[in-house]
């Protein structure tokens, strides 16, 4: 008889974050536009994958193998651009190098999801819903870029999804890249 996991589901993404100078001038700019434009506080990350519903243990065992997979890479952001989406009220774009392309392609690998949905890799910097000139004028005043560049070295398992407050998001487990 097959053992039948009993295990509650979780709903979970998976995260890339930065650190260093890096995420010292993103906090800055951040902080730059929150002082201003309001919205909740939430940790800087790339989200590579979101929507994941399946065990904590599953998750972990998942973004393990997709750990072990990766090797480190360099993510570099840039324009600070806006829509008219909550969770892309402000935001830094991010180049979509083979790095991360590769690394988006095997995380809907390891957790199962495939094809993945288009991808446009950025990290938010304000989450709400404001009119275009005060966007505007907002990513005026944190400079309208974000010109930095990081390592990438590990990924994130976060319990950010729908129907979780963003005050609540937390990282469930933290993988480092097996390759590098």
């Amino acid at each position: 008889m097959a053992h039948k996991d009993s295990s509650p589901v979780i709903r979970c993404s998976v995260w890339i974050k930065p650190a260093g100078r890096a995420l010292d001038r993103i906090l800055h700019a951040i902080h730059v536009v929150r002082r201003r434009g309001g919205g909740p506080a939430f940790p800087p990350h790339l989200t590579l994958l979101s929507g994941s519903e399946t065990t904590l243990a599953d998750a972990e065992g998942k973004l393990k193998r997709l750990a072990s997979r990766l090797a480190p890479f360099e993510i570099k952001l840039g324009r600070i651009e806006w829509r008219s989406e909550y969770f892309r009220c402000l935001y830094a774009t991010a180049d979509l190098s083979e790095g991360l392309a590769n690394a988006r392609r095997a995380a809907y690998e390891a957790f199962e999801m495939n094809p993945p949905p288009p991808f446009e890799p950025h990290v938010s910097l304000l989450y709400g819903s404001l009119d275009e000139a005060r966007k505007q004028e907002l990513a005026a005043e944190a400079g309208g870029t974000v010109d930095v560049t990081f390592e990438v070295g590990a990924v994130h398992l976060v319990n950010a999804s729908p129907g979780v407050p963003v005050a609540d998001w937390r990282t469930l487990a933290e993988r480092p890249f097996a390759r590098g």
